[in-house]
C-alpha cells in the first residue's frame, strides 16, 4: 500500500509539473485524493508545496515579445552615392522602414522573427492591392548545451566591428543570410561555424542540377565562415576571422570559383586610450573567376578624455591593383558582407568593391569627433580624406591620374528625447578632385558635393508576456 502510494504521489508531481495546472486546480485535485483517502493530510501538504517549487521555478522560463520599428527618413542628393554632373538635378524623397519584431523564448529554444515593408513615399498607387510585405528575419536557434546553440534560417550576421559582416541597418532594407549558426559562448571565448547554400527560386520544383543563376542580383552560392574573439584581459581581446564564399561562374554553370578571406583584429584599453589594429588577407578566385591577391588593414587609436568627448583617429587601407603594373592577378580588396556607410563616409562613395575604385584600391585616412551635450543630445562630426592606393590610367589615356581623390566632412545632430525614440539630422559635403571624376567616369561643373537627410526612429516595445 505504502509503494502504491509512493508511485500516485510521484506521478501526481510529475503531472502536475507537465501540464503546469493552475494552483487552484492542483488544490482541487489534491482535495480529491484526500476525500478518496488515496493519500494523507501530510502527503498532500508536502505535494503542493513541492508542485508550487515547481511552478515557481519553470515561472519566466517562457517570453513572448513583440516590438515594433518605424523609421521615415528624407533626403536631400546632390553627389550623394554618384558625382553630380552638368545633366543632373537634386533629388528630394522620403523612404520608409516599417518593421514589427516577434521574439518567443522559453527553456533551451528561441523562435524570432521580423517582417519589415520598405517604401518610398508615393511609389504606390494608393488603390494598388499590390503587397510589399517581406521576412527580414526567421529562424529558430534551439540549446544544445549551456554554452552551446545552433541557429537556423535567415538571420542577420555581425561579427566584430561589421566591417565583413554586418546587418547593414543604415539601408533600410539592412541586410541578411539564410544559414545554420553554431554558436559557443563563455566568459572568455566567443566562436561561429557558419555554413550556407544557396538556390534560386522555383528550386524545390526541381530534380536535377544545382545551377544558381539569380535574375536581378548577384550573391555567393555557399559560404562557410569560423569567428573567434577571445577575451584574453579586461584590456586585451583578439578576433579571428576565416571565409570562405564561391560564386558559380557566369558563362559555366558547372564552375564555382572559391574566394577566400582570412584575418583578425587585435584590441587594447588602456585607461582613456584604446588601441586596434585589423588586417585580412584575400585569396583563392574572384567571383568571376580571375586570381586573386589582395588585403585590408585598419589601424585606430580612441581618446575619451572626459564623459562628453570622445576622438577616433584611424585610416583603411585597401590594396587594389596598379595599372602601370598589369597582373593577370587581381590585388583589389573586397570588404565582403561589412558596411562602408559607417567607416567610408556618409556620402556612400564607395560601397561597390572594387568597381567604385575601377580597381585602383583605397587609402582613407579619417577623424571622428563625438560631443556628448548630454544624457538626450549628442553631436559629431567625421572627416575622411581618400586617396587611390595604386596609379590609375584612364582608358585611351598614358597618363596616370593624381592619387588624391578628395575630401568628405560629415555631420550630425542625434536626440534622444525618450528610451524608443532617435531623431537624426545629418549634413554632409565633399570636394572631390579631377581624379575622383575620371575614376568613377563622371565629369561635374563642381568639386562641391553635398547631401542632407532627417530620420526619426520610433522603437518601442508594444507587448512583453511571461509566464
Amino acid at each position: 500500500m505504502l509503494l502504491k502510494i509512493k508511485s500516485i504521489s510521484t506521478l501526481l508531481v510529475f503531472f502536475i509539473a507537465l501540464s503546469s495546472l493552475a494552483q487552484e486546480k492542483n488544490q482541487d485535485l489534491l482535495n480529491l485524493l484526500l476525500k478518496k483517502g488515496i493519500i494523507s493530510q501530510t502527503e498532500a501538504d508536502s505535494l503542493l508545496k513541492e508542485s508550487n517549487q515547481l511552478v515557481s521555478k519553470s515561472s519566466g522560463d517562457k517570453e513572448f515579445k513583440i516590438a515594433l520599428e518605424f523609421r521615415p527618413r528624407t533626403e536631400y542628393r546632390n553627389g550623394y552615392r554618384r558625382i553630380r554632373t552638368a545633366d543632373t538635378e537634386a533629388a528630394f524623397f522620403t523612404n520608409q522602414r516599417s518593421r514589427l519584431y516577434l521574439n518567443y523564448k522559453m527553456k533551451n529554444f528561441i523562435f524570432h522573427t521580423s517582417i519589415q515593408d520598405i517604401r518610398v513615399w508615393g511609389e504606390q498607387d494608393p488603390r494598388s492591392t499590390d503587397g510589399s510585405l517581406q521576412i527580414f528575419e526567421a529562424y529558430v536557434e534551439p540549446t544544445i548545451t549551456k554554452n552551446l546553440g545552433i541557429r537556423v534560417g535567415r538571420q542577420k550576421i555581425m561579427y566584430d566591428n561589421q566591417r565583413l559582416f554586418a546587418q547593414n541597418n543604415w539601408r533600410q532594407n539592412g541586410g541578411a543570410h539564410d544559414a545554420v549558426r553554431l554558436i559557443y559562448k563563455n566568459k572568455k571565448l566567443e566562436g561561429d561555424l557558419i555554413a550556407a547554400f544557396n538556390q534560386e527560386k522555383g528550386a524545390q520544383n526541381r530534380f536535377f542540377e544545382i545551377d544558381f543563376s539569380p535574375e536581378g542580383f548577384n550573391n555567393y552560392k555557399y559560404l562557410f565562415a569560423n569567428f573567434l574573439k577571445y577575451n584574453a584581459t579586461d584590456k586585451l581581446t583578439l578576433t579571428g576571422i576565416n571565409v570562405a564564399d564561391g560564386f558559380q561562374d557566369p558563362e559555366n554553370t558547372k564552375t564555382n570559383h572559391a574566394r577566400f578571406t582570412s584575418g583578425g583584429r587585435i584590441e587594447y584599453t588602456d585607461g582613456d586610450f584604446y588601441y586596434t589594429l585589423a588586417g585580412y588577407f584575400q585569396y583563392g578566385r574572384t567571383p568571376v573567376g580571375q586570381s586573386l591577391s589582395a588585403f585590408y588593414f585598419q589601424p585606430e587609436i580612441k581618446y575619451t578624455p572626459s564623459k562628453r568627448w570622445t576622438f577616433r583617429l584611424g585610416a583603411e587601407i585597401f590594396s587594389g591593383d596598379n595599372d602601370e603594373k598589369q597582373s593577370a592577378t587581381s590585388k583589389s580588396f573586397e570588404p565582403l558582407y561589412g558596411v562602408n556607410h559607417r567607416f567610408l563616409g556618409s556620402m556612400d562613395f564607395f560601397t561597390r568593391f572594387p568597381n567604385d575604385l575601377n580597381n585602383t584600391g583605397l587609402i582613407a585616412p579619417y577623424l571622428f569627433n563625438f560631443y556628448k551635450v548630454n544624457e538626450k543630445l549628442t553631436l559629431r562630426s567625421d572627416y575622411h580624406l581618400f586617396y587611390s592606393s595604386n596609379n590609375f590610367i584612364p582608358a585611351g589615356e598614358t597618363q596616370s591620374q593624381d592619387k588624391f581623390l578628395g575630401f568628405e566632412n560629415d555631420l550630425l545632430i542625434r536626440f534622444n528625447p525618450n528610451k524608443y525614440t532617435e531623431i537624426d539630422l545629418g549634413y554632409s559635403y565633399a570636394f572631390i578632385t579631377r581624379s575622383m571624376e575620371r575614376i568613377q567616369n563622371r565629369i561635374s561643373p563642381n568639386a562641391y558635393q553635398d547631401w542632407a537627410f532627417v530620420m526619426v526612429t520610433f522603437k518601442p516595445e508594444l507587448f512583453n508576456w511571461k509566464n
